[in-house]
């Protein structure tokens, strides 16, 4: 298994809001994968990513140690973001008088052949399997729900000007609903997980273009980042590639 991270904080915003993580085993071999996209400003949606993503990875690496046998992935992941979810809630009610912040999040993890994934918010999941490309996640979005109903396409969606309004994320209520996935793993898979600053600049054809075209997956999400700046860089871009 091959894999690279990213995060560039774009052009326009003043800080990066994203956060990432790889966990790995006691024997340094990849085990789950974390993006998540804050929000808040001001208010401290940097924050509100880290939060979620050290809570989450803390939560997972307890899990690798032990592998309890009667908690399923799904079982660990859900309680891992309901612990994340009231961090983050507990937070801006201690420190923010209760102004809202919050974390978009798209988690995967490995076990016995399959990549189990966590979803919550815009940021997304692809799989490039068979020299095609495909979008695993649905957003949670105003316009990802025009999507849902056939009324936009992927590409109108990509570049609609509601495309940021959220309709679900993690840290603004008490409780918090989450999509679950399970992808069966092929030689050759290649997983893309990344943050709206990166596919709100890059079709899903172009994404798939780059990763077919340069074998060095450092150098692929070098360039993607580097394209999307070049269209405009207004949001923060962060970016995991894995290969199997």
């Amino acid at each position: 298994m091959e894999y690279a991270a990213i995060s560039d904080k774009g052009i326009i915003r003043e800080q990066n809001e994203d956060f990432w993580n790889i966990i790995l085993d006691a024997d340094g071999n990849p085990q789950a994968f974390i993006v998540a996209d804050g929000m808040g400003g001001h208010k401290a949606g940097d924050i509100a990513s880290k939060l979620a993503v050290e809570s989450i990875s803390n939560s997972i690496s307890s899990y690798l140690e032990t592998r309890d046998a009667g908690s399923s992935v799904e079982q660990v992941l859900q309680e891992a973001i309901n612990k994340a979810n009231e961090e983050i809630f507990r937070y801006s009610e201690e420190h923010l008088n209760g102004s809202g912040i919050g974390t978009t999040l798209t988690a995967g993890m490995l076990c016995d052949g399959k990549l189990i994934i966590a979803h919550i918010g815009d940021s997304s999941l692809y799989l490039v399997r068979n020299e095609t490309i495909k979008k695993l996640t649905k957003d949670h979005s105003f316009v990802g729900e025009l999507v849902d109903r056939g009324i936009l396409d992927q590409e109108k969606a990509r570049v609609h000007p509601m495309r940021n309004q959220i309709t679900r994320a993690l840290g603004y209520e008490k409780e918090v609903q989450v999509d679950f996935y399970s992808l069966d793993i092929m030689p050759d898979d290649i997983y893309l997980f990344c943050t709206d600053g990166l596919t709100m600049k890059l079709s899903a054809d172009e994404l798939l273009s780059m990763l077919k075209e340069e074998a060095d997956l450092n150098t692929v999400l070098k360039n993607m980042v580097a394209l999307a700046n070049e269209r405009g860089g207004d949001d923060n871009i962060t970016a995991i590639v894995v290969k199997i």
